[in-house]
């Protein structure tokens, strides 16, 4: 009987760890980007409801996301949202 008990909390701490696993596999924040030190709108599975979300590419080429948009097309980034010309929108 002790056996049964020990292999169930084994298969639930797994399963926990699996569930911790696939959350932080959704999130963006700190995966890698493209254009340093730019803004851009991005999307990921599972994140944001499968929203649009505007990130900021830093220096060192990883995400931060800034803010989680609410529609689809709710997303724009004009000449990277930097300089005189440059613009983001998110809503």
């Amino acid at each position: 009987m002790k056996f049964i008990s020990l292999t169930t909390m084994i298969m639930s701490a797994a399963v926990l760890v699996g569930i911790v696993k696939a959350d932080s596999d959704t999130n963006p924040n700190g995966g890698p980007c493209a254009q340093n030190s730019k803004y851009e709108c991005g999307r990921m599975a599972g994140y944001n409801g499968n929203m649009p979300f505007l990130f900021y590419c830093n220096i060192n080429n990883i995400v931060e996301v800034v803010q989680n948009c609410h529609c689809i097309q709710c997303c724009s980034v004009i000449h990277g949202g930097v300089g005189d010309s440059g613009s983001v929108n998110c809503t």
